[in-house]
């Protein structure tokens, strides 16, 4: 008699989470960021967008500086929680700073403060509370090989006062995304890159399904058509009509002009 030999496959459910993190660009996936060459233009564009469909500059989740200094730009993502990404587009390079409030990667804690006691004090002990100091550990890794050229950027403000809960890079001589050498959390939000990263994909249907969801009033009644964010995307010039098809309520043009030249888009407003 032949022996019948038997192929058993084994299924691995892994966690919806986990499955949709290793969907999105993360410190864990780098490959799905845009490359670092068309990361200063998406960027670009995506501040653009939110410029027509956010004209209060307070409500947008994506806002750029193109002369934040004479040698550098720089991106904001703010999401009103206590959640920021600040990226520095420089010659040097580029530098992304991450900080999730939620993740256990915050390193911001209350340190005590030493104080000088009187020598009643010493005597009889002190009643006052004692004065604490907020200070921010960052996890081992995230920045210790850091290239020289950005520390000024990731320990000078306004990181300094926002806080770090990841870093990626990338020098004039790289050819793809850096990080150090990372002990990562366990928690589910982990260093927060795979929720702060998630537009930086390069994808304008990933920037649609996301912008439909956080401004859900603005598109209660319509869609954001995707041909609008792909023309945008692509460095289209903004005309009034593509602003108008976008956000129809929008009036202050003037004030949308004034944006999208300190963002550096190209318009015909």
């Amino acid at each position: 008699m032949k022996s019948k030999v038997v192929n058993t496959i084994v299924f691995l459910m892994l966690p919806t989470s986990t499955i949709t993190q290793m969907d999105k660009p993360s410190t864990e996936n780098l490959k799905l960021i845009t490359n670092p060459e068309n990361l200063r233009k998406l960027c670009k564009s995506i501040s653009a967008i939110e410029a027509i469909i956010s004209p209060e500059w307070e409500y947008r989740y994506y806002s750029y500086q193109k002369d934040w200094s004479e040698t550098e730009e720089f991106c904001e993502m703010r999401n009103g929680q206590g959640d920021h990404m600040l990226i520095l587009f420089s010659n040097d390079g580029i530098c992304i700073n991450g900080f999730d409030h939620e993740s256990e990667m915050n390193g911001w804690k209350n340190t005590p403060i030493e104080e000088k006691k009187s020598f009643i004090d010493k005597l009889f002990g002190s009643k006052k509370e004692p004065k604490t100091e907020l200070i921010q550990e960052i996890p081992n890794g995230v920045v210790t090989e850091l290239p020289e050229v950005f520390n000024e950027f990731i320990f000078g403000e306004p990181v300094k006062s926002i806080g770090t809960t990841f870093c990626i890079w990338n020098t004039k001589t790289d050819t793809d995304w850096k990080i150090g050498k990372i002990n990562f959390s366990e928690d589910k939000y982990n260093d927060g890159s795979s929720d702060l990263l998630e537009l930086l994909d390069g994808k304008p249907m990933t920037y649609k399904k996301w912008a439909e969801e956080y401004y859900e009033e603005d598109f209660e009644n319509r869609e954001l058509k995707l041909e609008l964010i792909e023309k945008i995307y692509s460095g289209i010039n903004i005309s009034r009509e593509l602003v108008l098809e976008i956000n129809p309520k929008l009036d202050d043009f003037e004030k949308l002009r004034t944006d999208l030249n300190e963002i550096g888009y190209e318009h015909e407003i």
